[in-house]
């Protein structure tokens, strides 16, 4: 008994797959560089350099937005998305935090 397989429509659920995993990984190690920034930022804001960690809660504002272009590159998605307000929602956690 022979079967035939669609080999197109497995490879392109193989490499949507591929897209997703890649995506999700870049997110565990991006998050990272976002919420670290967040944290600094409430050190030097306890060290009563409050402008620099202004600064600080910005980068990390400009980081978790290119980590959401990034993430919907990797998904061949289109840049327009609500997801990208919750990209900003550490940061605006991170200003009632820290400020």
């Amino acid at each position: 008994m022979t079967t035939t397989r669609n080999t197109t429509a497995e490879l392109a659920a193989l490499r949507r797959v591929q897209r997703r995993v890649a995506a999700i990984a870049f997110f565990a190690v991006a998050i990272h560089g976002v919420l670290g920034l967040i944290v600094v930022a409430h050190v030097v804001h306890g060290q009563d350099r409050t402008a620099d960690a202004v600064l600080l809660l910005v980068m990390s504002a400009v980081f978790a937005l290119v980590t959401f272009v990034v993430m919907r590159l990797i998904l061949a998605a289109t840049l327009r998305s609500p997801w990208v307000v919750v990209a900003f929602v550490p940061t605006v956690i991170g200003f009632f935090w820290v400020l």
